[in-house]
């Protein structure tokens, strides 16, 4: 077929015939098309006297989608290209952008530039190559010694398989990205696959408490129960025959990028059981996480001091002890170092041995934060930080804004709540306990059982020598969790027992016993007069009448006479009447056979 001659014939051929020159006129253009950028991709590079010019925009110069994963930066010196990796590709003479590809046989065609083989060769191999050979295409209007006119990056790396064996939850083949490090495929292969959780409320509370128990432990040891898969001579084993060793207790303390290598097409990681010929380091003490670690040649101080994920706030860096058994295994010996010294090369690291084990040392700090309580009648009630044992009970008083008007020290307490205070107020247990432990009698445990309830946890304290008289001999240090309680001042003393209206009595300051009886109606029929007690307001103390002055808030107690008959008190009187006599005809009768 043809193209028509001349006019007249154009005009004379049928619809059906046109419609075949048409569709053969467009056939013929996409067919030279490819050939003209085929043309342009690999014709040979020459020195050209101008900057070369860029294809037209198509579909190559469009970025793939798809979302890139990575587990960390891509160092152009570490990341092996391979099928599927696409590459940014910047011009900066024209600013147009190209998205390379990696073929499936390892060659990078670079639009303008050339073709690369990138088998076996790094990201940094290949950029060199490809800055090289741009260098001499740009070379007019571009010297040497400024940036290539091209730049080549990773953009989105190759989704490839690998295989995880050995001492692993989970043997398998594994999708990852060329980004991705072996260390990451490890942990996959020990990801339990579902999840078990305990619908029982009993077990899972026992399970809770357990593992509570043991973070305890581990608090002071780390794991003791160490995993029968090795983490640190684990193999990865790629398709050019290379091997390299994944140290995953260095990579994850430190990130250092040789211990954990890139993944390639078809790698085989084997995780190993642990060989306990290869022996082990401890890190106990004041770090982030003590434990036990499979030992490598190589391993310092510091660097295991790294594996335990550094010290804790409250180490003493400058006395870690490095301990070591004898030769003939029959002691361990022990040396003390500085890691200050050490991480700031002051001094030289100390080498580590198979079974070595370092402790460090918590600062011994008796510096504590402290608070107390101020309640009651003071300018400012409310919460005071202390400092521990030494803050006074007149600074604290002094902080709150002193004493009001209407306070009453001589009536103040001060409780202690916090964990200085090591008898309570006293539980069954604690009682039954004290009482076991003190072999008393049925009477005294009565007793005892009685004072527990009854018992203030009350420090010793003269709040009117020390607030008001201002006695510092009186002044007491105060303790974490004390609670300081001043009174109102009271205007009345309560009266009871057997008197004839027992109640609130007016206080007179300086009255004695007798003014607040005759006031409460005198004694009732019945009272014992002589027995009459004084409880003080502040701890609660029984008092004689003669050994104390009656203050505002004191309580006055009148008891009543026995309730025993006449003849029941005749009766015991008779009896303890006999009991001496016997007991006095008893010592004549030993002193009269001792002098014969």
């Amino acid at each position: 077929m043809g193209w028509p001659r001349c006019r007249s014939d154009c005009i004379n051929i049928k619809g059906s015939t046109v419609t075949r020159y048409f569709t053969g006129i467009v056939l013929s253009l996409l067919m030279l098309a490819p050939l003209k950028v085929s043309a342009q991709l690999t014709s040979p590079l020459s020195s050209p006297t101008s900057i070369p010019a860029l294809a037209s925009p198509d579909k190559a110069l469009t970025p793939p989608v798809g979302e890139a994963v990575f587990g960390s930066a891509v160092d152009a010196r570490e990341y092996h290209l391979g099928p599927g990796d696409v590459l940014l590709c910047k011009f900066w003479t024209s600013g147009q952008s190209l998205y390379p590809t990696v073929s499936a046989d390892d060659r990078l065609v670079v639009h303008n530039v050339g073709e690369f083989d990138v088998r076996g060769k790094t990201l940094a191999d290949i950029q060199k190559e490809v800055y090289a050979k741009a260098d001499n295409a740009f070379a007019e209007g571009h010297t040497k010694s400024q940036q290539p006119p091209v730049s080549l990056s990773i953009y989105q790396p190759r989704k490839l398989f690998v295989k995880v064996r050995g001492d692993v939850l989970t043997q398998s083949v594994y999708a990852l990205t060329g980004a991705t490090r072996a260390d990451v495929a490890v942990d996959l292969a020990n990801k339990p696959a579902t999840e078990y959780p305990s619908s029982d409320p009993a077990l899972r509370r026992q399970i809770i408490a357990e593992g509570q128990r043991k973070k305890e432990i581990e608090s002071f040891f780390g794991s003791r129960e160490p995993s029968a898969a090795s983490q640190r001579y684990i193999t990865v084993a790629h398709t050019d025959g290379t091997v390299e060793r994944l140290d995953m207790v260095r990579y994850n303390a430190t990130h250092d990028p040789a211990a954990s290598p890139l993944l390639r097409e078809s790698d085989v990681i084997h995780v190993p059981f642990r060989d306990a010929a290869n022996g082990s380091i401890g890190v106990y003490g004041a770090v982030q996480a003590p434990g036990d670690f499979e030992y490598v040649k190589g391993d310092s101080v510091s660097s295991a001091i790294k594996y335990a994920f550094g010290l804790s706030p409250n180490a003493d860096p400058h006395h870690v002890e490095v301990g070591r058994m004898s030769a003939d295994g029959g002691a361990v010996l022990g040396t003390v170092c500085d890691l200050d010294a050490i991480m700031a090369h002051r001094e030289p690291d100390i080498a580590l041995e198979r079974n070595d084990r370092i402790i460090v040392r918590a600062k011994q700090d008796t510096r504590s934060a402290a608070v107390v309580a101020v309640r009651g009648e003071v300018g400012q009630p409310g919460t005071y930080s202390i400092v521990d044992g030494k803050t006074t009970l007149t600074e604290v008083i002094k902080a709150a804004g002193g004493v009001s008007t209407t306070g009453f020290p001589s009536g103040g307490v001060i409780l202690r709540h916090g964990h200085f205070e090591n008898m309570s107020t006293g539980t069954p247990e604690e009682i039954a306990q004290s009482t076991r432990m003190e072999n008393l009698g049925v009477s005294d445990t009565g007793n005892l059982r009685r004072q527990f309830s009854l018992r203030i946890p009350a420090v010793n304290v003269d709040m009117e020598r020390a607030l008001v008289k201002g006695e510092k001999d009186a002044d007491v240090a105060m303790q974490d969790g004390d609670e300081i309680v001043i009174p109102q001042r009271p205007s009345t003393v309560f009266v009871s027992g057997f008197v004839n209206y027992a109640g609130y009595v007016p206080y007179q300051p300086g009255a004695r016993l007798s003014y607040y009886i005759a006031r409460a109606g005198g004694y009732a029929a019945g009272a014992q007069s002589g027995k009459t007690t004084v409880i003080k307001m502040r701890l609660k103390t029984w008092m004689d009448p003669s050994d104390t002055e009656i203050e505002p808030g004191d309580e006055i107690f009148v008891p009543k006479e026995s309730d025993y008959s006449e003849e029941y008190q005749l009766q015991k009187l008779t009896t303890i009447v006999a009991m001496v006599g016997a007991a006095i005809a008893a010592v004549s009768l030993y002193v009269n056979i001792t002098r014969k």
